[in-house]
């Protein structure tokens, strides 16, 4: 009746002209809501209210109180709203149980969204008054409060029914075993004991006696039931690739099926994922996991939308070359691994917005040569879609191996430059005829039509496709070649103007961005030496790309003393204001400030300024570049307000020079705006990093990690201005992308992740707090190592997290566990291990061991007056809570004593109204109270009241508790 009442109130009307469709789109919800079957009521409490949005909108465009004609815009967005709503409901429609219990709290989230969203809209249209979003949003917790009822309810009922549960969750043979994983990675995840974690154990060890068979769980799988299949996006002769979500994030899933009639082993699958998890190189597509436990085998990788193909088509001006570096770079990765790819061309190269390209499908080799070899007997079985990139050894018959993976390259160039598939007029029939036995290889493009194919380009495409496999070259030489194509100047401009540092303020901008074999470079510069002399300029140049080469190996002592020499050599040669000389001295100070060297960064930083502005002008974007680089260096510094300076010239500069929209001007702003944060200045870091955010998603798009890093400063700048609402949408924003882009085992992923359970725990969202620190614990267990600083910091907010939803034993080990890593990792007199002892000894008083409590708590005291001062905040804190414990430990002189200490110190550096300073004032009154001191007790109760009241409000439970503490007295 609820959904039929809501159905009639808005299909009673006639839709005035531009609110037809978004009728229709509401029928279609309605439909679609009524056909759910479990937890329906919050669907059904968000159907109400688009109708009330669509009604209130149709009467006030009626009665032209709102005119159509001038919300085109909110009117799209309405449209767009229901559209969103009727694809999500469909979606719920569809889901079997146990993905809808699977899924209940992005279900309850993108609820929350869709209230948002319809908020806007309210507001754009100015209806606030006729249509009230508070009441929208207390229905839908009063909703979500009865579906979660409903829904213990029924688990409850499923427990104790097991033919019930067997038809409910559909369970047969196919689907246990994946079942299985799923309840056990949920049980793993979140160790509580609520109804649903008892649903599940019940339901594993119930699925577990009628198999008969334990869950061996590994950490790559990724059961059926955790993904949610979106729109297919492409397709192949080994499989099926859809747009879907994984773990809260954006993937990839490439579903594998028959070849030639021949069923991928899946055996040889998971012998390919014990390969696959141990690889990790920035131009290889992160593997996340996989499914081989039914029979639809699938690969889960981050979704990146466009190919090399198809992200040349929307990038023009791209050029090629920088794709083949970084494949180059990725199958030299692959070949030292001795692993072969089997398949590379233009489809399985993705790249990214920012420019970087990934491989991918490289795990699929040996599967696709096990195909392969069961169906290569004739030309007709060959893997679709892969043959005009085979090798002619592949075509004979042979297994891929490495140097066919570079006759695939020397077509994948072909391709990239051409814009077209290599040999594509040959007949199919005549292929083996042509390329195997007559040497048959695509002819050059006019110059014309392919300007940038250059001859260099053109020999090594060649070289790659020689009919003797032995002749052609290795992946290093090749990256060798592609590089030695790439001069030291059009690097330069290519990353100026298409290849954007993924690193903000990495001190090696101006390095060429590549990983070129050091012997190589090493070769040459000992060739060159002997044939042009050391004081050549070309000897100097190859001797500055081999240190360039060091510094992005890591190897910045070896760039440090390469770079010094040929800065010594240009100053002789060519003399200190050549802007050769000059690059090579920025590039030096870079080395330095990567070293830690950061007074001779500045300095040299600081004479590089000083040329650049007298030889090519204060204008100059490299000038800029190098004053940019001196600000970050000043920063490093503690010298926070040159960097300021430094920074907003800069900034000021590039804006005019090089427009508001230029990577550069958005990373020095960028830069200003975390100065601004690190000396106080809150509010004008939080307009800059907004203004940052705006114009990174127009340049660079909403996936690159430069916007993604720019959104988190954002959250994070929300949270020192205590606007914990909108830091927490967009930490979760930002947490979604870095998953989608990185993957959920990235350092920036797990950091958003990190300040997004802060913010949770500042909201008092201490479960979902609770369930994201322990998420990101294990993860940063896993990739930084457990004795990390990050992973202990996270421990240590996961014990505070216990501590405040009373798990004090939990706590209690956690902290334990912390202080002990701290104290070895960073010392006893460490500040965060300070924190992370006074946290144990609030854990110990928490569970009444108030003599553990006090001694350790002397001893922070102790440390931290000596390491912080007795005026720090952190030091009053300890001290008030050593207090405390001599209170509970029957020692009230001292706790009297030590209490008004802290209080004389608090209203100095504190102030008198700060909530620290009254609390400590309350203790010190019921300290009174205890030694019978009736007079002075209610008095300083009498004040405390009176302040509480002023500065928090009178119904604040501190408040309140003062209150009563004064009645008693």
């Amino acid at each position: 009746m609820f959904l039929e009442a809501a159905l009639h109130a808005v299909l009673g009307e006639i839709p005035v002209p531009g609110l037809s469709s978004s009728f229709r789109l509401f029928t279609f919800i309605i439909s679609s809501v009524q056909a759910v079957r479990e937890s329906k009521k919050q669907l059904q409490v968000l159907a109400k209210g688009v109708g009330e949005l669509l009604s209130t909108l149709n009467s006030e465009i009626r009665e032209s109180r709102i005119v159509a004609e001038n919300c085109v815009k909110p009117l799209a967005d309405l449209k767009n709203l229901l559209r969103d709503i009727h694809r999500f409901v469909q979606k719920e429609r569809d889901k079997s149980f146990l993905m809808s219990l699977f899924n209940k709290d992005q279900r309850i989230h993108q609820i929350e969204s869709f209230y948002r969203r319809i908020g806007l809209i309210v507001s754009a249209f100015h209806i606030s008054g006729l249509l009230s979003m508070q009441d929208m949003f207390r229905n839908n917790e009063t909703a979500r409060i009865e579906d979660t009822s409903m829904l213990n309810a029924q688990l409850k009922d499923l427990e104790k029914n097991q033919d019930d549960l067997r038809n409910v969750l559909e369970i047969n043979h196919s689907n246990m075993l994946a079942m299985m994983v799923s309840l056990q990675r949920r049980l793993n995840a979140a160790p509580n004991n609520n109804q649903e974690q008892t649903f599940y154990s019940h339901t594993l060890q119930y699925l577990t006696s009628m198999s008969g068979r334990q869950v061996q769980l590994e950490d790559w799988m990724i059961a059926s039931f955790d993904v949610d299949y979106g729109r297919e996006v492409g397709v192949g002769g080994f499989g099926k690739v859809y747009r879907g979500t994984w773990n809260q994030t954006e993937v990839a899933i490439k579903v594998l099926h028959n070849v030639a009639g021949f069923t991928p082993s899946v055996a040889l699958l998971r012998k390919e994922i014990d390969l696959w998890v141990t690889l990790r190189h920035p131009n290889i597509l992160q593997f996340l996991g996989a499914n081989t436990l039914d029979d639809r085998p699938f690969v889960v990788m981050p979704y990146i939308p466009y190919n090399a193909r198809q992200f040349l088509d929307r990038h023009p001006t791209f050029d090629p070359v920088y794709i083949l570096r970084d494949v180059s770079l990725a199958l030299q990765y692959l070949h030292s691994r001795k692993i072969c790819h089997g398949d590379l061309k233009g489809a399985n190269i993705l790249v990214e917005s920012s420019g970087r390209a990934l491989l991918c499908d490289f795990g699929l080799s040996r599967i696709k040569a096990d195909a392969t070899s069961h169906t290569a007997h004739t030309v007709n079985t060959i893997i679709p879609g892969s043959r005009n990139w085979m090798a002619p050894e592949l075509l004979a018959g042979s297994l891929p191996k490495m140097p066919s993976d570079i006759y695939a390259f020397g077509m994948t160039l072909f391709e990239l430059y051409s814009d077209e598939i290599p040999l594509v007029n040959i007949a199919h029939t005549d292929f083996i005829e042509l390329v195997f036995r007559l040497g048959v290889r695509p002819d050059r493009p006019e110059i014309e039509d392919v300007p940038r194919l250059t001859d260099s380009l053109w020999t090594l495409a060649e070289k790659c496709w020689l009919q003797d496999p032995k002749a052609r070259p290795i992946a290093g030489q090749i990256h060798a070649l592609v590089v030695d194509i790439i001069s030291v100047d059009s690097l330069g401009e290519a990353l100026m103007n298409s290849r954007r540092v993924t690193e903000i303020s990495n001190p090696s901008h101006n390095l060429p961005d590549n990983s070129v074999s050091e012997e190589l470079f090493f070769g040459v510069v000992k060739e060159r030496k002997q044939v042009l002399g050391m004081v050549n300029p070309d000897t100097m140049k190859s001797m500055h790309n081999r240190a360039s080469t060091n510094a992005n190996l890591g190897k910045w002592k070896e760039a440090q003393e390469l770079f010094f020499e040929v800065v010594k050599k240009r100053k002789q040669v060519l003399g200190v204001d050549n802007p050769d000389t000059l690059t090579s001295m920025h590039n030096l100070a870079c080395t330095y400030a990567k070293l830690g060297k950061l007074k001779e960064a500045e300095e040299l930083f600081f004479e590089v300024v000083k040329k650049r502005k007298q030889v090519l002008g204060v204008d100059n974007p490299d000038t800029l570049t190098t004053m940019h680089y001196l600000a970050c260096t000043c920063a490093d510094l503690g010298k926070l307000k040159e960097a300021e300076e430094l920074f907003f010239e800069v900034v000021k500069k590039q804006q005019r020079v090089l427009g508001m929209n230029d990577p550069d001007t958005l990373t020095s702003m960028y830069n200003l705006a975390c100065t601004y944060d690190d000396l106080g200045k809150l509010k004008e870091a939080e307009e800059l990093f907004f203004e940052v955010v705006m114009k990174q998603k127009q340049v660079w798009g909403m996936d690159n990690p430069n916007t993604m890093r720019s959104m988190h400063h954002l959250a994070a700048a929300y949270t020192n201005l205590g606007k914990w609402q909108e830091a927490e949408e967009l930490f979760f924003e930002v947490v979604k992308k870095w998953k989608q882009v990185l993957g959920v085992g990235n350092p920036d992923t797990l950091a958003s992740m990190h300040a997004l359970a802060c913010t949770y725990s500042n909201l008092g969202k201490l479960k979902e707090a609770e369930a994201l620190f322990f998420e990101v614990v294990k993860k940063r267990k896993q990739v930084l190592g457990v004795d990390n600083p990050d992973t202990l910091a996270s421990m240590h907010y996961l014990a505070n997290t216990y501590n405040d939803l009373g798990k004090s034993k939990k706590a209690k080990e956690l902290f334990f566990e912390v202080v002990k890593k701290r104290k070895q990792s960073l010392g006893v007199d460490n500040p965060d291990t300070l924190r992370s002892m006074h946290y144990l000894a609030t854990a110990y008083a928490n569970l009444g061991k108030s003599k553990e409590a006090k001694e350790l708590l002397f001893e922070v005291v102790k440390k931290r007056k000596q390491v912080l001062g007795l005026d720090n905040p952190d030091t009053l804190k300890s001290m008030h809570y050593l207090a405390c414990t001599y209170a509970d430990l029957g020692k009230l002189k001292e706790a009297e004593e030590l209490f008004f200490e802290v209080i004389m110190k608090q209203k100095q550096v504190l102030g008198m109204d700060n909530p620290d300073t009254l609390r400590s004032m309350h203790y010190l009154a019921t300290t009174y109270n205890d030694l019978g001191k009736w007079q002075e007790a209610e008095e300083l109760f009498f004040e405390v009241v009176k302040k509480r009241k002023q500065v928090l409000g009178v119904d604040n439970p501190d408040t309140l508790a003062s209150i009563h503490a004064l009645a008693r007295t």
